[in-house]
């Protein structure tokens, strides 16, 4: 059976005053808990030798709530005995106990194999102690102390301290505040403030700071408005509103509000100053990081919104450099009122009006070819003989004639619907034009640069090219040779819309070509206002000026623009404004063709008259009583002889010089007639198949039969013509 005896219990007052160490002292004599076992009988309470033990100090309060513990680890000497200080193993709790004059009672405990299996040894009360004495002192009343007071430990004041005079911390001791300072007068600080330990320093009032401010980290302004004179922030600053005269960063400046408001009746200017210490200038124009300005995030970019209305003397964006204070090109506000105002208004209007112009003469030819058409067809459909003795023979017209001229009439007839086509398609991209400009109206671009240009390649690479040469473009590369050229077309000086933009490391390569707009081009000799510029013909890149009255059809293809500029060098190169772009050329192939065949039918107009003089001779030769030439095939029974041709219909008109007969054009003849022309058109190459005319003559019926109608009804007026032409007085 186990024993716990207590040999001697001693404690005292550590009365050191000046020991590292409060406390306690504690000595016992530790009885061994089991017998002694020896012959006979085991002898029993004895001490504890050289062993080791735990022992736990509790002290308790008046309701048996722990106020202190601690563990202490012991060695037992040869006679068992232990020398302990509580207090030793957790002085700091230990000088928080409040000797306060209440009850206290200390526990002890003993576990023999120094672990955690505590029993208890003893419970005594604590009575009065000089250490309590000395070491609390609790007054109910009023503390008055006449003379100093000398604290050699803590101050520790459990209520309001009030402070009727000054506070001195002397000697650059610090001072600790756990809780909330509050101050109601003025507080004066002649050294440093730090507030340590990220805590928040909460000002509800005005802070005046009459030297520099340095903000080593963040500084947040929230819920109020911060006013500045001059604001110098070296790290990072974040403000929720900064009311500021001069505000100056040094650094990267973020912006991470939901918007960002600048309401000012001043400038603002953002500068960006590229020039660095032993760097070049250049900068990548196609690089973001090489821009001033990088306006990111969103679905949309940059929103201008200015005070009043828009007109052209509000610019939106307006466009500098070093060079001049007169802008180079601003985006400007635009009203219907201005539209004549705008020059690319005035140029595509220009360019409009000349596609009506241009459609309308293409319409005028076609009319004009489609009535000498007809012409023919019903000259091929009559014969003239003049009638000699008691009557006059006349012969058939064959019917090759006829057919050919029924396929020149359905030429002229497709011709005329085309350029009926073209013509309304011209008025109605006029009209869309108007009431797109009219819808979408609002802002225009203006520029000192005045065409839009692309960029194409050099057929040699070699070849040195600069602004205001003319060259020719083939295969979509360019060259100073415009021999077989498809179009001829100017250098670029400036372009205000620039596009085909060539591939990294190949711009060498390239040359910005005019496509449209006003462009200088290199002119040799005296130009005028209104003359069209070709190509000199030396094929060095210059041009020559021919007035529109002394233009050939070989020249109008190599037409290059209309000289809006004029010189008086007759024998020296000239920059001449040239406006560029003007489809003046879509008209050449067929003005040459009408040409050609105005040609061929002047020169059967000739010989007619030639047969017409013959006849005249031989008439006056019956006259005369003398034998005319020829065999004209006179009747015995003098009745004029006309051979029925295929049964068709024909009337006798009576001439001044003798008879004609119109042989009647039938259906069949213009039927004919289009099979005829579908076939040429189709060994010409035209894709029939595909062709908006003859895939409506093959598919429609209806369309058809009313264009037969409406040939015919045209043949019956030009045949009603021609006989009042040659009808007898």
């Amino acid at each position: 059976m186990k024993k716990i005896l207590l040999l001697a219990f001693l404690f005292c007052l550590h009365t050191q005053l000046f020991a590292q160490t409060d406390g306690i002292t504690y000595q016992a004599v530790i009885i061994g808990p089991e017998d002694l076992e020896l012959p006979g009988v085991d002898s029993a309470g004895n001490y504890l030798p050289n062993a080791t033990i735990a022992i736990r100090f509790t002290i308790l309060n008046e309701v048996n709530q722990i106020e202190f513990q601690e563990i202490q680890v012991a060695e037992t000497d040869d006679f068992g005995r232990i020398n302990l200080l509580i207090g030793d193993a957790n002085n700091d709790e230990f000088k928080e106990i409040s000797w306060d004059g209440t009850p206290k009672d200390l526990k002890v405990e003993i576990d023999f194999e120094a672990g955690s299996d505590f029993e208890e040894l003893s419970r005594e009360r604590l009575t009065f102690l000089p250490f309590a004495f000395h070491r609390n002192i609790t007054a109910t009343g009023t503390l008055t102390v006449d003379d100093r007071t000398f604290l050699n430990g803590e101050l520790q004041v459990e209520g309001q301290t009030n402070l009727n005079d000054a506070l001195n911390v002397n000697e650059q001791v610090p001072t600790y505040l756990s809780g909330t300072l509050t101050v109601d007068g003025a507080t004066s600080l002649n050294g440093s403030l730090d507030v340590n330990n990220g805590s928040d320093t909460n000002l509800t009032g005005i802070l005046n700071v009459d030297g520099n401010t340095t903000l080593n980290s963040d500084l947040d302004v929230l819920n109020g408005n911060t006013t500045l004179n001059t604001l110098s922030v070296l790290g990072q600053a974040n403000f929720g509103v900064l009311n500021t005269t001069d505000l100056t960063v040094t650094n990267t400046t973020n912006l991470n509000g939901l918007s960002l408001s600048v309401d000012t009746s001043e400038l603002i200017r953002l500068r960006r100053n590229f020039i660095q210490a032993g760097l070049s200038n250049e900068s990548d124009p196609q690089a973001i990081s090489d821009h001033a300005v990088v306006i990111e995030g969103g679905r949309q970019g940059l929103a201008i919104k200015v005070n009043g209305e828009r007109s052209n003397n509000t610019n939106f964006i307006t466009f500098f450099d070093d060079e001049s204070t007169v802008p180079w090109g601003r985006i400007e506000g635009e009203l219907p009122s201005e539209f004549a105002n705008n020059a690319d208004y005035v140029f595509d209007q220009s360019s409009l009006d000349f596609d009506i112009y241009d459609s309308e003469v293409d319409a005028g030819f076609a009319l004009a070819y489609e009535v000498i058409a007809a012409a023919q067809l019903i000259k091929a459909s009559s014969d003239f003989r003049a009638c000699v003795g008691l009557g006059g023979c006349l012969a058939s017209p064959g019917p090759a004639d006829i057919a050919f001229a029924g396929v020149e009439l359905i030429s002229a007839a497709a011709q005329v619907i085309f350029a009926a086509l073209v013509l309304d398609r011209s008025y109605d991209n006029k009209a869309i034009y108007d009431n797109n400009k009219l819808t979408f109206q609002g802002v225009t671009y203006a520029s000192g640069a005045g065409d839009y240009a692309e960029y194409l390649q050099r057929e040699d690479l070699n070849e040195k090219m600069t602004f205001g040469d003319i060259v020719g473009l083939k295969g979509g590369k360019i060259s100073k040779n415009i021999n077989g050229a498809e179009r001829v077309m100017v250098v670029s000086y400036k372009p205000i819309v620039l596009g085909n933009m060539p591939q990294v490391g190949h711009e060498d390569e390239y040359e910005k070509v005019a496509f449209m707009g006003q462009v200088p081009v290199k002119v040799y000799g005296k130009v005028n206002i209104g003359d069209y510029i070709i190509p000199s013909g030396v094929n060095d890149g210059t041009g020559i000026a021919i007035s529109p009255k002394d233009i050939t059809l070989k020249q109008i293809k190599n037409i290059v623009g209309v000289a809006w500029s004029t010189s008086n060098e007759a024998y020296k190169k000239s920059m001449i404004n040239v406006a560029v772009g003007l489809n003046k050329n879509d008209n050449n192939p067929l003005i040459e063709k009408l040409e050609d065949k105005i040609k061929v039918q002047s020169q059967e107009i000739a010989e007619l008259k030639s047969q017409i003089l013959e006849i005249y001779d031989v008439i006056n030769a019956f006259k005369n009583g003398d034998s005319p030439k020829g065999n004209f095939g006179n009747d015995s029974d003098g009745e004029l002889v006309i051979n029925n041709y295929h049964n068709r219909n024909y009337e006798v008109a009576h001439a001044e010089h003798g008879d004609i007969v119109y042989w009647e054009v039938t259906r069949e003849d213009i039927e004919k007639a289009f099979e005829m022309a579908w076939e040429q058109m189709r060994l010409n190459g035209v894709d029939v198949e595909n062709n908006y005319f003859w895939k409506r003559i093959k598919n429609e019926p209806a369309y058809k039969d009313a264009l037969i109608q409406k040939l015919q009804s045209k043949l019956d007026k030009q045949l009603h013509y021609h006989k009042s032409v040659f009808k007898q007085d």
